[in-house]
């Protein structure tokens, strides 16, 4: 299964931080995303999602949400690569 931004979003709403505060935006969860016969490109639909719906809630979020997609491109890579015998 490969990791979505939304699935890793929805897994940080407990976080005490920025992350999990805009995780918990209303306008974020559960998103209707554009599909296409093309390849999804998955972190413009987020980005144009967080820039049309959280500017009216906060402007700053567009920051937390790029330092939210480098921490899910982080975990999905870990999430793809094989484990490593110890």
């Amino acid at each position: 299964m490969i990791l979505t931004f939304g699935d890793w979003l929805i897994n940080q709403q407990y976080r005490q931080d920025n992350i999990g505060e805009f995780a918990r935006v209303s306008g974020l969860q559960n998103p209707e995303m554009k599909s296409s016969r093309r390849k999804i490109d998955e972190h413009k639909n987020w980005a144009t999602l967080v820039v049309n719906s959280v500017n009216s809630v906060s402007p700053g979020y567009i920051e937390v949400f790029n330092e939210a997609w480098q921490e899910f491109l982080t975990a999905k890579h870990a999430a793809q690569s094989p484990l490593k015998p110890s």
